[in-house]
This record gives structure tokens, C-alpha cells and sequence, in this order.
């Protein structure tokens, strides 16, 4: 009996060992997979050097045309020891400064980013709403987070984008203006409020967004007298418009887009 257990640990100890190593060996390609796949598909990892624990490469977002555009060099760590408890645990850094790029732990059903600093393309809003991807938005938005918790009927946690030299295709006005936009976890959902930093274009509003249900808000856009002829092709495509030269913005009629993941 003592000899049958033995044999038995033994092969059990070899097929932990086994387990280990192939996980030790897995390929930093994974991160791509695993950004695109946490992400929506909108950021991605290309030119991996090393492992899915530790390694190199650079980030970039794939835009709604699938067109993948740089963002920064970087280079990552996974906790391993973490695994026991069935949490990835990634710290990506800056290959220039080192500073945090994204600091975020993933648990069966739940999302945790401990820290986020990313500039990313503003074309990325067009993977919320079609309305969004015609109007062909440009300039870069800034993302920061912290202590954002997402999972099954509970968010919390706070995030901003800030959004610099807006513009669209749509209107040769350049710069439209300067947005911020800030996040807040509420119960199920997110809280948002938008507002003018700024630019001939302002806007304003506010709403309340869970996951799979149509989101609440309200945002009016405003133009100045000098440019809201150049800019209503735009904006009549965005909304409509409530009082002379004010649009409400309705674009939840496409929504639909973020829901269905």
C-alpha cells in the first residue's frame, strides 16, 4: 500500500512539473490574445519578445477599420504566484520611463484595474456606436483609471479621458475643441459626465450606462454663431436640434454596439 501511494505522489509530482513547464514556456504572442480579448479587440500587442510572464513588445489599438495603429513600447510582468488563486495578474510598464502603463488583475467574471495610463487615438470611440465610426473622429484622448472594479452587478472605481485637438472628417472646422470626460462606478453601472475644456464646439451632459441595457443620458452640443453653418452636416447627423443652434445629441438608437459583447 505504501509502495502504491508513493508511486502514485511520484507521478503526480511529475505531471505538476510537467504542468508548470508548459506553462513557464507559453509564448508572450498570449498577451495579444488575451489584450484583445479583454479589450473588445481594440488593443493588441505586436513585436513580443519573451514570455506571456515576462517579455516585450509594443502596444497598439486596432481601430474600427482594423487598421492597428503604435501606442508605446513596453514590457510586462504576470505574477505567477498569483495563478493559485486563478488571477492573471499583469503590470505593464513604459519601455522609455518605466512608468505604469496598465495595472490590471483578471478573475473568472470579474475585472480589476488597479491603475491606468494610456493615450490612445480618438478614432477608438468609433468601436461604440456606428454614429461615432461615420463621423471619423480625430485627436487623441488621454485614459486614466484607478481602483476600477467591473464585474457581474457591481462596478466601482473612477476613470477620466480627457480628449485634445477634437475634429471628424465631417466638418473642416479644426480643432471642434478640448473634452473631459469623467467616470464613475455606480451599483451595475457606469455615471458620466462630459464637459467643455475648449473650442468652438461645446459640449455638455450627463447620463448613466450598464452593460446590456440601453444607456440614459443626456448631451447637448452648441457651436458658435461663427462656426455653426460649417458644422451642421455634422451635428444633424449626431442629433437634432431642440432649440436654435442647440442639438441633443441621440446617438442611443446604436448603442446596441457595446451592449452586444
Amino acid at each position: 500500500m505504501r509502495q502504491h501511494w508513493h508511486r502514485t505522489l511520484k507521478a503526480a509530482g511529475l505531471l505538476l512539473a510537467l504542468a508548470c513547464s508548459y506553462l513557464a514556456m507559453l509564448p508572450a504572442t498570449w498577451l495579444d490574445a488575451l489584450l484583445q480579448n479583454a479589450s473588445l479587440g481594440t488593443l493588441g500587442m505586436t513585436a513580443t519578445q519573451g514570455s506571456l510572464w515576462r517579455g516585450e513588445g509594443t502596444l497598439q489599438a486596432v481601430q474600427p477599420s482594423g487598421e492597428a495603429v503604435t501606442l508605446a513600447p513596453v514590457n510586462w510582468d504576470v505574477a505567477l504566484g498569483e495563478l493559485l488563486s486563478l488571477q492573471l495578474h499583469l503590470v505593464m510598464r513604459s519601455a522609455q520611463d518605466g512608468a505604469t502603463v496598465l495595472d490590471v488583475a483578471l478573475k473568472p467574471g470579474q475585472i480589476r484595474i488597479q491603475s491606468a495610463r494610456l493615450q490612445l487615438p480618438a478614432t477608438l470611440l468609433g468601436v461604440l456606436s456606428p454614429t461615432l465610426r461615420a463621423a471619423d473622429l480625430s485627436g487623441q484622448c488621454l485614459l486614466q483609471a484607478k481602483d476600477v472594479l467591473l464585474e457581474k452587478g457591481r462596478t466601482s472605481g473612477t476613470a477620466q479621458v480627457a480628449w485634445q485637438g477634437a475634429g471628424s472628417s465631417l466638418s473642416r472646422i479644426r480643432p471642434l475643441g478640448s473634452y473631459q470626460l469623467l467616470l464613475s462606478g455606480q451599483g451595475n453601472g457606469l455615471d458620466f459626465r462630459l464637459m467643455t475644456l475648449a473650442g468652438p464646439l461645446s459640449l455638455d451632459g450627463s447620463g448613466h450606462w450598464v452593460p446590456n441595457q440601453k444607456s440614459v443620458y443626456q448631451i447637448t452640443a452648441t457651436p458658435t454663431e461663427a462656426t455653426r453653418r460649417d458644422l451642421v452636416p455634422l451635428l444633424r447627423m449626431m442629433g437634432r436640434e431642440t432649440t436654435p443652434g442647440s442639438y441633443q445629441l441621440t446617438m442611443d438608437r446604436n448603442m446596441g454596439a457595446v451592449s452586444s459583447h
